[in-house]
């Protein structure tokens, strides 16, 4: 890791003199903002909104009113960071403390305003619905592409949200003990469950389960992230672990270039004006990254060769005032190839997997809103996605030649299994929002038609040496599983609509508010009509306090790959019943502390009955309950503080005879404590610190010579028991640093975030070394993670 670091070394010196150079510089070229101020309820603009906009560096403010479009342009500002302050009669405030004025660009910022008449105190990064779930977070811009840890990963950025445990460098989360891919993603509204690059079906154990790497955002593309941990309302379902609505920026009024730059590839974009209509604007997104290239560099040679390249497009096309054409088109591949020189580079040749992973994804969206009559608002989507994924694994024998022999002269088998998934799904999707005169009504419908055309193909027997005692074997007394074509071998070629609707009335009485929703839908593939109750209840008595609760039926459709590994897997939706109690607290003016307990029961789960067969069944029970608590304030003008603490306790029953166990991704205490420091209009600083204790882990026996004389020596791995005991726990500290400033007409942005500053060791993640019988944990180190950004605007 040296050359790494040398290169970090270079950019902190080069960032340090370009902060404190004696050389004068021309003043920064005047940046402007355009402000939009509507109504959250009703999506109407707010004329004569009061904007109060405060320069950080000079505390001198200008004040601005909003016209009949709810708009309101500053023009002439020094680059740098203000605060924005908006009031309007009927209406709750909305405060700012961190809005960046860019040189020679005029950004657009949108803010929305609840009609209520008790104050909502405002605080750094969120934006308050009183009627949401209280434990409901919202980041924007700003938040996300600038969040220590988030490197150049908006998914990153989620780190230290209510029940979220993120445990490395990469973008996959877990919460409240479910799983990564229990999580419900949404761009745009629009479903795209292939957020996250490499997203492994075969390899290791980490990488199976792991729910992926990267995810397809470059840091500038996501304009905001809406997440909830749990009790939301009918309109979604799908997934049960959380709620993560994703929204793509739409351009700027004026026009801009980019060019970003890091050790893995870069990034190209243009934000600005279309010229279709007045004000129609556009976003255009497109990076490659060649981890490959990154790996020599920094001399770790066995990982392999990922590459990515992603493309996102998205257009915000206005017609009039009342009809709105957006455009979104999402175009991402990747492919991973680890051959034997890759093999030949892993110490021990602890890692003999030959790997090979291609895949195409690609969503294309168009979406009409429509401000209907004085109250309401009708958005309708068509979209249509793609999903073409090719994966197959080998095995190198390292072993069976002398020592020395070069990675040519290793004896290969390639290709042993190949899994094609092919997934083609258009659908529909129209919401309808009305105010009457109990509050808020809303419904929708949800259309899609699913085409799979799955497969599995084993080339002959192959031995694996980690296994359940259960796992079938033809002869009890062997110590090792053999896949077999008859036994693996499988395919699924299926099409099927399912529909789904819902309805959604809130009521509002002083400082209460209620809301109580159906959603009823049509599974196609599980065959199944499910119903699906939600209900939540606010109390806000006062400026300082909140209380909320939420209850529901939520229902988690099986993976397609379950439904496709055996023609046995007739599988259901899983259910989990869900409530949570919580309070919100605001004890000083930018300050709040949320507090939330939840229950789940959790009934008809997927488990897995046989790795020799591929088979699953809905034979599952357990529960997850856990306390959260989130505190966020601002120290002083410039230095923010937040602090999380997460318990869990969720188990499993596989009815398998064993009882009940701790459920694979739970983790019983999760703590974070953060601080931000701006500490002038170019540095900002941050660090985390975060405790995860470890996850579940297994009892086993390791079996010597377990192909028997004259044979390869193999050892194998008998898991006697899943999910007992834990794993040791790990605290990591992450450390960002971020630089801005304008040289000429180019705006320069650099970035240095460190993940796990001190080369902590976590006790999570280990693979079984087969030849040598021994269990190899992943090395610990720092990640050190850079970007450099230049802007140019005209």
């Amino acid at each position: 890791m040296s050359r790494q670091f040398k290169l970090f070394a270079w950019l902190a010196l080069w960032l340090l003199w370009s902060g404190f150079s004696p050389v004068t510089r021309a003043a920064e070229a005047p940046g402007a903002l355009t402000m939009i101020v509507s109504d959250q309820r009703s999506d109407r603009p707010l004329s004569g909104a009061q904007i109060i906009l405060k320069e950080r560096q000079t505390e001198s403010t200008q004040t601005l009113v909003t016209d009949e479009r709810g708009r309101a342009v500053a023009e002439q500002l020094d680059p740098g960071l203000y605060s924005v302050n908006i009031t309007n009669s009927g209406f709750s405030s909305f405060y700012e403390p961190s809005i960046r004025v860019v040189t020679r660009k005029n950004t657009k910022l949108e803010f929305t305003l609840l009609a209520n008449p008790v104050e909502v105190v405002e605080i750094r990064a969120q934006r308050s619905n009183a009627y949401a779930s209280g434990s409901t977070t919202y980041l924007d811009r700003e938040a996300l592409r600038s969040a220590v840890g988030g490197g150049a990963d908006p998914l990153l950025s989620l780190d230290g949200l209510p029940g979220l445990a993120s445990a490395s460098e990469f973008a996959s989360f877990s919460v409240r003990g479910r799983g990564p891919r229990d999580n419900l993603i949404l761009v745009d509204d629009l479903p795209f469950d292939k957020a996250v690059h490499f997203d492994a079906t075969l390899g290791e154990e980490e990488d199976i389960g792991g729910g992926g790497r990267f995810s397809i955002f470059a840091p500038n593309v996501i304009s905001g992230a809406e997440f909830s941990p749990g009790g939301w309302g009918p309109a979604y379902g799908g997934r049960a672990a959380s709620l993560l609505k994703l929204e793509v920026a739409g351009g700027n009024p004026s026009p801009s270039a980019s060019l970003r730059l890091d050790l893995a590839g870069f990034e190209v974009g243009y934000d600005g004006p279309t010229g279709i209509t007045d004000d129609s604007t556009m976003l255009v997104s497109a990076r490659r990254l060649d981890f490959g290239a990154l790996f020599e560099t920094i001399e770790e040679l066995d990982i392999g060769e990922p590459v990515l390249r992603d493309v996102i497009v998205k257009s915000v096309v206005p017609v009039n005032q009342n009809h709105t054409f957006e455009v979104l088109l999402v175009d991402t591949h990747e492919d991973y190839t680890r051959d034997v020189t890759h093999v030949f580079a892993s110490p021990d040749f602890e890692d003999a997997a030959l790997l090979d992973f291609e895949q195409d994804s690609d969503l294309y969206g168009v979406t009409l809103r429509s401000l209907i009559g004085e109250e309401a608002v009708w958005t309708n989507k068509v979209y249509y996605r793609k999903s073409n994924k090719l994966s197959s694994e080998g095995e190198a024998f390292p072993d069976l030649v002398p020592d020395g022999t070069p990675a040519a002269g290793f004896p290969v088998r390639e290709n042993i299994i190949t899994i094609g998934e092919n997934e083609t799904e258009i659908g529909w999707r129209s919401d309808y929002e009305t105010a009457n005169h109990w509050g808020r009504f809303s419904a929708g419908v949800r259309l899609t038609q699913v085409e799979l055309d799955y497969n599995t193909v084993l080339d002959g027997n192959w031995n694996r040496y980690v296994y359940d005692e259960d796992d079938f074997r033809t002869d009890p007394a062997q110590r090792f599983i053999v896949l077999t074509p008859e036994n693996i071998n499988a395919s699924i070629q299926q099409q099927e609509t399912s529909v789904a609707g819902y309805a959604d009335q809130e009521f509002e009485l002083d400082d209460w508010a209620f809301s109580a929703g159906l959603r009823v839908e049509r599974d196609g593939f599980a065959d199944q009509s499910l119903a699906s109750p939600r209900f939540s209840v606010n109390w806000q008595p006062m400026k300082t306090v909140r209380y909320f609760a939420t209850a529901g039926l939520f229902h988690q459709s099986p993976r397609y790959l379950e439904l496709a590994a055996d023609a046995s897997n007739d599988l259901r939706n899983e259910t989990i019943t869900h409530a949570s109690v919580g309070v919100n607290y605001f004890p000083y003016n930018q300050w709040s502390v949320l507090v939330e307990a939840y229950s789940q029961h959790l009934d008809k789960l997927v488990v897995d009955l046989d790795r020799a067969n591929g088979t699953f069944a809905n034979r599952g029970e357990g529960a997850s309950y856990g306390l959260d608590i989130v505190l966020n304030g601002t120290i002083f003008e410039g230095l923010y503080a937040t602090a999380t603490y997460s318990y869990n306790d969720a188990v499993v029953d596989r009815k398998d005879g064993r009882g009940e166990v701790a459920a694979e991704f739970s983790r019983e205490h999760v703590a974070t404590l953060g601080l931000t420091w701006e500490i002038s209009d170019r540095w900002k600083v941050a660090g985390r610190y975060k405790y995860l204790s470890g996850r579940p882990d297994d009892q086993f026996i390791i079996h010597s010579d377990v192909l028997g004389p004259g044979q390869p020596l193999r050892y194998s791995k008998e898991i006697t028991a899943r999910n007992v005991g834990r794993k040791s726990g790990s605290g990591l500290l992450n450390v960002r640093v971020d630089y801005r400033r304008a040289v000429g007409p180019i705006d320069i942005t650099a970035f240095l975030d460190v993940i796990n500053v001190t080369a902590a060791s976590s006790g999570d993640d280990s693979e079984f070394d087969y030849r040598r019988g021994v269990e190899v944990k992943d090395e610990s180190e720092a990640e050190p993670l850079i970007g450099l950004r230049l802007d140019y605007a005209w």
